[in-house]
């Protein structure tokens, strides 16, 4: 009786033990896919606002260069009575034969967007990109860009804004500040640390000697509103 007894306790045991050890691996494998999501959350980088803006690596065509195929997402673009075709900071002039020949971008023309790589900047209170040797102005009205003629200042401006994804400096905003709040700062820094030190990187030919007291002079700058400068 006794020996049934145990033989009966053995196999109980051993069926508990085969129903235990899934649900352990199970709860295991929840732990180890819960540790694994929270490494790639951390590791995912900046958020979209004080990720940096991508490498200037966007190779535009010449100006005359041809194609005979439009991409679909063109857009129809009209300025005194003639037609473009923009897409992504490009302009075409329809020309003959079914040819789209790439043309310096019609000053007055109303685009809807930017594709990646402009550089954005303050002249006063005006905000202007800079995009494939186009300059645009911001017009928040219609919330569109115009091609506008390079606007006075906008060669030291450029400079400096794009010293922003250049490899020199990165700007963080730790305080939620705006990118347009930024480009702001970041241009009236760039004045002030020129007036400071006597640089100014978008000279002709700047006092190399002088660019370590610059960086020095813009980052205390962007510091003391609230910026983290790298």
């Amino acid at each position: 009786m006794l020996r049934n007894y145990g033989a009966s306790f053995l196999v109980i045991a051993a069926i508990s033990f085969a129903l235990v050890v899934p649900f352990d691996d199970v709860a295991a494998q929840g732990k180890q896919n819960d540790a694994r999501q929270s490494s790639q959350s951390a590791g995912k980088g900046p958020s979209r606002a004080t990720r940096k803006a991508p490498p200037r690596s966007v190779h535009y065509p010449p100006i005359g260069y041809q194609v005979r195929t439009m991409p679909n997402t063109y857009r129809n673009i009209h300025v005194n009575r003639n037609s473009y075709r923009y897409h992504d900071g490009i302009f075409y002039r329809p020309g003959a034969s079914g040819i789209y020949v790439v043309v310096n971008a019609p000053i007055g023309a109303r685009v809807g967007y930017l594709p990646p790589g402009y550089i954005s900047f303050f002249i006063g209170p005006s905000r202007y990109f800079y995009l494939n040797y186009t300059y645009y102005l911001w017009d928040a009205g219609r919330t569109e860009y115009i091609v506008v003629e390079e606007p006075a200042g906008a060669g030291p401006a450029v400079v400096a804004a794009s010293e922003t994804v250049s490899g020199e400096i990165f700007v963080y905003p730790n305080e939620g500040q705006s990118d347009e709040l930024r480009d702001r700062d970041r241009y009236e820094c760039y004045l002030w640390a020129v007036d400071q030190t006597g640089f100014d990187p978008g000279a002709a030919d700047p006092e190399a000697d002088n660019a370590g007291d610059y960086r020095r002079a813009i980052s205390a700058c962007l510091e003391g509103r609230g910026y983290t400068v790298k």
